[in-house]
């Protein structure tokens, strides 16, 4: 390969998985979300029972009980989708539209929440979004908005 062959695109768009409120890491509960540890990113307050990619790339995780998954954006960009932070949720309560190694967009849906697992939408369920390996895929830009749609921009990472 030449060393003027681009390998990977240069940033990645970091798009909202759902409808809902944002919510800075550092305003959360989770203090190992909230003092970037995870990683750096954003949360929503979701109002909607399914969950989109946040990005283009390839499906790398889904945990064993179903709360989290990662998708390796077209840029190396590992983004950590972890849903409900301080909900009983394990996996019978989510059903997975996409499998391991699946490639994705924001159009696409990865996970929806059953008819138990919808009930804690009027609670407030919170999803996190943060890219793992951030010290290599530093966020460039974010939202300053208080709410978002699904698919709009949360954040462009290098």
């Amino acid at each position: 390969m030449s060393i003027f062959t681009r390998r990977h695109k240069q940033t990645a768009c970091i798009s909202a998985i759902a409808d809902g409120k944002i919510i800075r890491l550092e305003n959360i509960s989770d203090q190992a979300f909230a003092n970037q540890m995870v990683g750096d990113g954003i949360a929503i307050e979701i109002n909607e029972p399914t969950i989109y990619a946040p990005c283009a790339g390839v499906v790398s995780m889904i945990a064993p009980t179903k709360h989290a998954f990662t998708i390796k954006a077209d840029n190396d960009a590992e983004i950590l989708v972890h849903i409900g932070l301080k909900h009983n949720l394990d996996e019978r309560h989510f059903n997975y539209h996409v499998n391991v190694n699946e490639t994705v967009n924001p159009d696409t849906a990865i996970v929806s929440l059953n008819d138990e697992a919808k009930e804690m939408l009027q609670q407030g369920l919170v999803v996190v979004i943060v890219v793992l390996n951030y010290q290599a895929h530093p966020i460039q830009t974010r939202t300053t908005a208080a709410n978002v749609i699904r698919g709009k921009k949360l954040f462009m990472c290098r």
